[in-house]
């Protein structure tokens, strides 16, 4: 199981900012954490001059009061333990900073950024975030996508991890377990094979394609099951495309994957191309590689 006592909700305070914060909240009191609520002022970046004048003005303080007072406003409805923190420069590297100095358990984000930008974090900016922040990372899709059916409440009923039968496998045990048992939410494992036989799993052979393709399939779902108890699912084909087909095909709430925990970290095409997307939530944990 993994503890979770610190989350860093990291907001651009913009009109998906409450979305943002409720499931930030509603995290904090399943696992007993306090919320810590992080908005950075990005600087102007059209001159010099203007960015000189935005801090010397009086516009730098005036946007840290604004901000301060608007996450007061968004917390009144709520009854757990909070702080706010507000920084100035590139949000995502700030985010990273605090992430780090705040000793935070899980950062949280919307796909639709830190910055005022319009979707700052889709396509490779989701992954620089992914990247740079050395904490497991929750992405969660802005309120109007197609995965909130029935209104964009807070809720994970249903969980995948996507395996990749190797021995990162086992950093993102815990928290699966963990997203398990808080939300008492059934668990799967899903692995999605790319090539039509691994030979790391069964030898060559001459028999049928089907059969073999079988055989692979109870090997690997035998494998799976060893792992952490809850169903398992193999899928055929680009493991990115198979799983977010899967998770909007079965009402998927949220998907563990993995992100190596170097730094410079890589992201492999299978997360980028969930957090590119965002099919759900998404929960990327820093995991040891070989090599």
């Amino acid at each position: 199981m993994q503890t979770i006592k610190k989350i860093l909700c990291a907001t651009d305070l913009s009109k998906f900012s409450t979305h943002l914060i409720e499931w930030g909240v509603e995290l904090c009191s399943r696992f007993n954490a306090r919320l810590l609520i992080f908005h950075a002022i990005p600087p102007p970046w059209d001159s010099v001059a203007r960015q000189i004048e935005f801090e010397r003005g009086g516009e730098k303080e005036e946007n840290i009061e604004a901000s301060h007072e608007k996450i007061k406003t968004i917390m009144g409805p709520f009854d757990i333990p909070w702080d706010s923190i507000l920084a100035y420069g590139d949000p995502v590297r700030e985010a990273a900073e605090i992430a780090k100095t705040t000793h935070a358990d899980m950062v949280i984000a919307a796909s639709h950024g830190l910055t005022g930008f319009q979707q700052f974090f889709m396509g490779s900016v989701i992954g620089s975030m992914a990247q740079t922040v050395a904490r497991p990372l929750l992405m969660i899709p802005p309120p109007e996508t197609d995965f909130y059916t029935q209104g964009p409440k807070p809720d994970i009923k249903n969980i995948i991890t996507a395996c990749s039968l190797t021995s990162a496998d086992k950093d993102l045990k815990p928290f699966a377990l963990t997203f398990s048992e808080k939300f008492n939410s059934p668990l799967e494992m899903v692995h999605v094979m790319e090539s039509p036989v691994n030979t790391e799993v069964v030898s060559g052979t001459s028999a049928p394609y089907d059969e073999v393709q079988k055989r692979l399939e109870v090997q690997l779902a035998q494998r799976l099951k060893l792992l952490m108890p809850g169903k398992t699912q193999i899928l055929r084909g680009v493991p990115g495309e198979e799983l977010m087909q899967y998770a909007k095909n079965h009402a998927v709430d949220l998907i563990i994957a993995g992100i190596d925990d170097r730094p410079g970290r890589i992201i492999t095409t299978t997360t980028a191309a969930l957090l590119r997307h965002l099919p759900c939530p998404v929960l990327t944990v820093p995991v040891k590689t070989d090599g």
